[in-house]
């Protein structure tokens, strides 16, 4: 398909410069190749980020390789208000920038310290340390709150940083209902995750077996034909999207109308090209 692959800061492989048409046979190679869908966009986990821990490091004091995996396999794939992104470093010196993500972890002697709410970008927000030397369980359990509290109480499209310098009472009221059960609700929130975490599904397997699904993935209601417009180039002797040239706008049709398809072949919900 010729697309161009780079290994991402955030540690996942990025393809680019896909068709859209291509899209379900790319998901189908790299699914039986034993590859799941990752979340590049989608409001939910997006990555585990961490640092090579006790595994590789002489300075690491904990595993966060290993602990980066077990939470990104627990939570990847949950809708969330906004997009979520851990970090787990196996040591105080801060590889994976833990203080700078929605829920960082640091490894420590007596066990981990959970750090929540921080953010980068335009605004950036350094992360509240939450709790100290929890054990992994308990962090676990912890996390599952957390994020069922967000879920539940953030607005929509509203990033973990704001909704804790919104969230009344701050990080300590936080702590009160997530360490302390001041409301009564942890058995619920993770018994509400424990559902969630269980109903985790490859999202383009789904795809790929559902023709209603599938239908998306075509430039022309009206023709199989890729989009010519999307043309390549190379650079650096590596494959890349050449900008779109400028090109006036064709003449319309002489006629006002003319059929372009079956009204069944538009997908539900969605919106498709049609070619004139």
């Amino acid at each position: 398909f010729n697309l161009y692959t780079k290994i991402t800061g955030s540690q996942r492989i990025g393809l680019f410069g896909a068709q859209k048409d291509d899209l379900p046979e790319i998901w189908r190679q790299l699914i039986d190749a034993g590859f799941e869908t990752g979340h590049a966009y989608a409001k939910a986990l997006r990555m585990a980020k961490t640092c090579v821990g006790s595994t590789w490091c002489r300075y690491g004091v904990g595993d966060s390789v290993g602990f980066g995996v077990e939470l990104e396999n627990r939570y990847k794939g949950i809708r969330t208000p906004h997009k979520m992104k851990f970090g787990v470093s196996g040591c105080t010196r801060e590889c994976a920038e833990a203080q700078g993500k929605d829920v960082g972890i640091i490894a420590t002697e007596k066990g981990w310290n959970l750090y929540v709410c921080g953010n980068g970008g335009m605004k950036p927000r350094h992360a509240d340390l939450f709790a100290s030397d929890l054990d992994e369980a308990t962090l676990i359990r912890s996390i599952d709150r957390l994020l069922m509290f967000y879920i539940r109480t953030a607005d929509r499209l509203q990033r973990t940083s704001t909704w804790m310098d919104n969230l009344e009472g701050g990080v300590d009221y936080l702590r009160e209902v997530i360490l302390e059960d001041s409301l009564g609700i942890g058995e619920e929130l993770e018994q509400e995750m424990a559902r969630v975490v269980e109903s985790y599904q490859c999202e383009w397997q789904t795809t790929l077996n559902d023709p209603q699904r599938l239908a998306l993935f075509r430039s022309y209601v009206n023709s199989d034909e890729p989009d010519e417009s999307v043309q390549r180039q190379t650079l650096r002797g590596q494959p890349q999207l050449a900008p779109f040239a400028a090109h006036a706008e064709p003449a319309l049709p002489s006629r006002p109308w003319q059929a372009i398809c079956e009204l069944d072949a538009i997908p539900q919900q969605a919106g498709i090209g049609a070619r004139l």
